[in-house]
């Protein structure tokens, strides 16, 4: 009898639901992470069938489908398809699952893919993921960009910011 490849022998797949949308993700991907992988060792529920069908997938809350699609459109492309020419808003969605759920390498090249992509992107969307998915290095030029630009804040961006940001955007831009 043939032995299964430690890598490659494991075509097992885990069942999410997200939004009642079904997601079949490959075990050995989520072993990238350490929370799945605490997941994947122990009988997290007690449930036996949990996440081995689409009658009982292991129902995932606080994330979007958009999310999921995301993150999953970039897992593959690591692994099969190359760059999956994604917008800022898509990485973005699959860099806060990456953060989320420990998948250490993945975020670095997320990360990576996305460090060519925040001068075009808004201001306040670079500021915003970076502060979502603690990517520091964005932060400050995306704050030098929001005091640079000529517009004032809108009130949904003040309200995005803080009355205390917003302040002090404020002195910054006014000292210019």
């Amino acid at each position: 009898m043939s032995s299964k490849h430690p890598k490659h022998g494991d075509a097992s797949y885990l069942v999410f639901s997200v939004e009642d949308v079904i997601f079949h993700i490959p075990v050995r991907c989520l072993k990238q992470s350490q929370y799945f992988r605490d997941m994947i060792d122990d009988a997290h529920t007690g449930k036996e069938l949990e996440g081995r069908s689409d009658d009982h997938p292991i129902v995932l809350g606080g994330i979007s489908a958009f999310e999921m699609a995301c993150f999953l459109d970039v897992l593959d492309s690591l692994f099969v398809f190359g760059d999956p020419g994604l917008s800022f808003e898509q990485w973005s969605a699959a860099l806060h699952l990456a953060t989320m759920w420990s998948f250490d390498d993945l975020r670095n090249s997320i990360i990576s893919q996305m460090d060519k992509m925040t001068a075009k992107a808004s201001p306040f969307d670079v500021a915003s993921v970076s502060l979502k998915c603690r990517v520091e290095k964005w932060l400050h030029p995306a704050y030098a960009a929001l005091c640079r630009r000529e517009a004032s804040f809108t009130d949904d961006e003040v309200e995005w910011l803080g009355i205390k940001r917003a302040a002090a955007l404020w002195r910054i831009r006014e000292s210019f």
